[in-house]
């Protein structure tokens, strides 16, 4: 899989549908990728729930894995 068949914020899958999109349903509900602070916060959820962490452990986590994305990388808040 390519990396424009990947979300460029959270990294899922793109559905064929969407190939030409840079971001999934999930980070750009309305075609507009959501804020930083929203996908942090709702990427960080998804993990406690999915993962069973504590939240800190799942920040840190959701950290590390937003600092590989190309939406992301540059962010100040990961810096």
């Amino acid at each position: 899989m390519t990396t424009n068949e990947r979300c460029e914020s959270c990294g899922m899958p793109l559905a064929e549908r969407h190939t030409a999109a840079r971001y999934c349903e999930h980070c750009a509900p309305n075609g507009v990728l959501q804020s930083f602070e929203e996908r942090f916060e709702r990427m960080t959820q998804w993990m406690i729930r999915s993962e069973g962490l504590d939240r800190d452990t799942a920040a840190a986590r959701t950290r590390d894995h937003m600092r590989t994305m190309p939406a992301w990388r540059d962010h100040p808040a990961l810096g």
